[in-house]
Order: C-alpha cells, then sequence, then structure tokens
C-alpha cells in the first residue's frame, strides 16, 4: 500500500515536470522572484515553441548568460509577434554587455517592427551615445589603413556636445544614465498582460 502510494506521488512529480503548462508556470513565478536561472530551466522544460525560446532567453540573459540567451532569442525572432521585444531584449543584452554596435542594430530593428516603441527609441540613443563616447575615448587615433578619419556620428540628442567638464555633455550623460537606470528597473518588472516573460 504505501510502495503504491509512493509509486503514485512519483509519478505525479515527473507528470508535472513534464507538463508544458506548469512548467511555464514555474518559469513565470520563479521570473517573478528574479531567480533567473532557476526561470531558464523550467521554460526549458517547455520545448522549442517561439514562446519558449523566447521567455528561456530571456531568463537566461537575466541571469548573466548573454551568448546563450541571445542564441535562444533568435530563434523566436521566427514568430513575427515575437520579433519586436526578441529584437528589444538582445539588444538590451547587447547593451549591458557593452556591444555596441549589436545594440545599435537590435534596437534598429526592434523600431523597424514597432516604430512607437519609446523603450527601443531610447536604448538606440543610449547605445549611439556610448559608442561615441567610447571612440572618442580611444582617442585621435581612428584612423583606417589609407590615413583617413573616420565620418563624424550622428548626436543623439539634439546635437549636444559630450566633452568632458561641458555641462550640457555632463547633463546628457546624467540623463542617459538615469534612462538606462529607469531600462533595468523596467526589465525586471512583469508585464502582467503577457503569457511570456521579458523586460
Amino acid at each position: 500500500m504505501i510502495a503504491a502510494l509512493l509509486l503514485a506521488l512519483n509519478l505525479l512529480e515527473r507528470w508535472r515536470d513534464t507538463n508544458s503548462h506548469a512548467s511555464n508556470a514555474r518559469g513565470v513565478k520563479a521570473f517573478e522572484q528574479k531567480k533567473y536561472a532557476e526561470a531558464a530551466k523550467a521554460f526549458a522544460k517547455q520545448g522549442q515553441s517561439s514562446v519558449a525560446n523566447f521567455n528561456r532567453g530571456t531568463a537566461q540573459v537575466a541571469a548573466g548568460d548573454r551568448e546563450q540567451g541571445s542564441q535562444t532569442l533568435a530563434k523566436a525572432l521566427e514568430d513575427p509577434s515575437l520579433r519586436a521585444d526578441s529584437f528589444y531584449n538582445r539588444g538590451k543584452s547587447a547593451l549591458d554587455a557593452k556591444a555596441y554596435d549589436y545594440a545599435v542594430h537590435d534596437f534598429t530593428e526592434a523600431l523597424k517592427v514597432n516604430p512607437r516603441d519609446g523603450a527601443a527609441k531610447r536604448n538606440l540613443e543610449i547605445a549611439l551615445a556610448k559608442k561615441q563616447a567610447e571612440q572618442k575615448q580611444k582617442g585621435g587615433d581612428n584612423r583606417d589603413k589609407n590615413g583617413a578619419s573616420p565620418k563624424p556620428q550622428p548626436q543623439p540628442s539634439g546635437g549636444a556636445d559630450t566633452r568632458k567638464g561641458d555641462p550640457n555633455g555632463d547633463a546628457l550623460l546624467r540623463s542617459v544614465q538615469q534612462q538606462e537606470q529607469e531600462e533595468l528597473a523596467r526589465m525586471h518588472r512583469a508585464r502582467p498582460e503577457r503569457v511570456r516573460v521579458g523586460w
């Protein structure tokens, strides 16, 4: 009798682990609790659907596994309804990793899908500003092999000069930092109206 009960409990536990709906619920709960690695494992049990890849990739990025998360999010790009969010999350991952060229690309692609996405626009501006600041910091030795200087990059916020000590540049930097903090906070907030997780 006890052996049958233990066997039934063991089978119930195995069924629960393979149930896609239960895996999704555990993943969402773990993500909301900021247990991102646990969430990624739960979402991995959902299979290879676009939503499962989006959820798993988002959790992997949030857990710090940016490279694997970006690869998983790339699989979710096949679903047109997930393209904008997938590009946005990959762009955030690239921005956090200071891979500004990739961030610019992904935020631009997100805006092609959803031109009204204010968060993608702000993050694109942040990526462009940081890329430009990085190029300036590297100094004047940015000549190509023919000795020509690179073309100047457009400035994202009304052409404000970002030189060190310049009040306008300092204000722009503070603004960009504040926007970045807001985006990080937004990234970790749950989206109750969606079934999938994300920023």
